[in-house]
């Protein structure tokens, strides 16, 4: 069993070394990465195969179409092998403790009905963390229950081949461009038979980072996604 990072990228250069160092210094070294340059237009190639440079843990894949990371991390999901896990990181975000990796694995090991589990998180403009325990009782919808699994979400590779496409897009059948997230997350958490939180802090969160750019309309398209996906619910 290893740990499969997808790391979705678009104009994250400035944090790209930041990344791979996080990755680098984990403690347990039983994972890979699969990184994905969704058509950047500054330097995130280039700084990707300079801060990676001959460790062949990372896997560096360059669109020629924009997908938009929704797409990016459930096409290269579903090419995993079923036996490892998923742990997706954002490309301009990092760990921000040495032992994630071990703690990923961990907990699918000493729990085989584990099938998704997320930890703490920090923000970079307070240290926020907003990241909670979901009740594993069956009627805790995770499409009624607050945003609480946010932002190292993890999963058994064999768990999003169980999730039906649509769930992954709208009502015309294009797939979510915000609120990936959730719109990724929920559907596996629901089917999930077991939800853990690791109440560990692992993940740094970029609030405010240099690719988000016309903000106000693009948190609006993410609400107006979050909207959707809740209020249809699973999708057989």
């Amino acid at each position: 069993m290893k740990v499969i990072f997808i790391i979705p990228m678009y104009n994250a250069a400035p944090h790209v070394k930041d990344l791979v160092e996080s990755l680098q210094i984990q403690k347990n070294n039983n994972w890979e990465a699969i990184i994905i340059d969704d058509m950047s237009s500054d330097d995130t190639i280039f700084m990707v195969n300079h801060a990676t440079g001959s460790d062949d843990r990372f896997k560096l894949i360059v669109n020629k179409e924009k997908k938009w990371a929704l797409k990016n991390v459930v096409e290269h999901s579903l090419n995993v092998d079923e036996e490892n896990i998923i742990a997706i990181l954002d490309g301009d975000d990092m760990l921000c403790n040495e032992n994630t990796v071990d703690l990923i694995l961990n907990t699918y090991t000493e729990d085989s009905e584990a099938d998704t589990a997320w930890t703490m998180h920090k923000w970079d403009i307070n240290n926020i963390n907003i990241s909670k325990e979901i009740p594993n009782i069956p009627h805790v919808n995770p499409y009624d229950y607050h945003w609480v699994t946010s932002h190292l979400k993890t999963f058994r590779a064999s768990l999003i081949k169980q999730v039906n496409k649509d769930n992954f897009t709208d009502m015309n059948g294009e797939w979510f461009k915000r609120g990936y997230d959730q719109a990724l997350y929920l559907p596996l958490l629901y089917i999930s038979k077991k939800r853990v939180f690791i109440p560990e802090v692992c993940y740094y969160y970029r609030i405010n980072s240099n690719s988000m750019k016309h903000r106000i309309w693009k948190e609006q398209d993410q609400l107006n996604t979050v909207k959707v996906v809740r209020s249809r619910g699973f999708i057989e």
